[in-house]
């Protein structure tokens, strides 16, 4: 077999060698580029698609932690301010002590504690705090001693009206929440 090609190709013009030859090497090229190149660049193409990728990936991460560290920390200083757990803070005691600072204990129409265990161990108590014909000036003096409590306590709810007889005389109602570890 490799006899008769050698034959033949002696008995080729020299102008039939160069075209034969450009062809093998055109064809030779070819299978290169497509059997060894092109996948190369393919995979060139998809490494970058993936770097592209993780480094977004990156960044989101180091968001989320930034976030993380962020709430962790607000935890931490949340927690800080709760009561311990052997203390006997009472909500419901407090909330009447601030009202007799406040001098408005007497106009007290009703208060109802509320008790709710969260996830993750955490207890929160709420007190609804119902007021009659007290003055702006003693609200917010019970405003200002719930904010200066012992103890991180929320006003989670003010609703203030007035009095149609009075209009200085107010009637209010304020919800206020405590949390503590279970």
């Amino acid at each position: 077999m490799m006899q008769t090609m050698r034959e033949r190709w002696h008995q080729m013009s020299s102008r039939e060698r160069t075209i034969l030859l450009a062809g093998g090497i055109i064809v030779g090229l070819s299978l290169l580029f497509v059997l060894v190149v092109d996948p190369l660049l393919a995979t060139f193409d998809r490494l970058d698609r993936q770097a592209a990728r993780k480094e977004k990936d990156i960044k989101e991460l180091a968001l989320i932690s930034q976030e993380y560290t962020t709430k962790r920390d607000r935890l931490a200083k949340a927690e800080s301010r709760m009561p311990p757990p052997d203390s006997q803070f009472s909500l419901l005691t407090f909330m009447e002590e601030a009202a007799a600072t406040a001098r408005i204990r007497d106009r007290i129409a009703g208060m109802q504690p509320q008790i709710q265990s969260l996830p993750q161990g955490y207890q929160e108590t709420a007190v609804d705090l119902r007021l009659e014909g007290v003055q702006l000036p003693e609200l917010l003096a019970l405003l200002v001693a719930i904010d200066q409590a012992p103890y991180e306590l929320h006003v989670r709810h003010l609703q203030i009206h007035p009095k149609f007889d009075n209009p200085a005389n107010l009637d209010a109602t304020v919800r206020v929440l405590s949390y503590a570890k279970s």
